[in-house]
């Protein structure tokens, strides 16, 4: 499952999550291929590459990867994990992410009591546009 994982979406987590100074690392490796320089980095971290693809497949990354959504973002602990053909290709901040798709301070954040408000005030605008099954019948009668 780890090789669902791809090179680029273990520097983006690197480099994002961790906030390691990646960009620096790579610049001092020009003669290398992109893989290569990723397993150096991660080796420079610390980290083996095996350990920094299970990070990212955190639980509802791993759900998403294995319930086989193609194309798809995860956002969790606030990062936004992409998925594409089954295979995790990049880890976006959420703020990147709404910037992209035109999103950026439109997207709310609500706790549960705000969200339970939200229902109640939406079910009571909504109460007498709901026709029960009785009704209905009723209405053909």
């Amino acid at each position: 499952m780890l090789e669902r994982v791809t090179f680029h979406a273990v520097r983006r987590y690197l480099e994002r999550v961790l906030s390691l100074p990646v960009d620096a690392w790579m610049a001092e490796m020009p003669g290398l291929t992109e893989i290569a320089r990723v397993e150096a980095c991660c080796e420079r971290a610390g980290l083996p590459v095996d350990a920094v693809r299970s990070s990212v497949l955190c639980k509802p990354v791993l759900l998403a990867v294995t319930a086989g959504f193609k194309d798809t973002v995860v956002r969790f602990g606030g990062f936004a994990y992409v998925i594409k053909d089954g295979h995790v290709i990049t880890v976006l901040t959420d703020q990147m992410r709404d910037q992209r798709i035109g999103l950026l301070g439109k997207v709310k954040t609500l706790d549960r009591t705000s969200m339970r408000r939200e229902i109640l005030k939406h079910n009571r605008r909504c109460k007498g546009k709901n026709k029960s099954r009785d009704r209905r019948l009723a209405e053909v009668d």
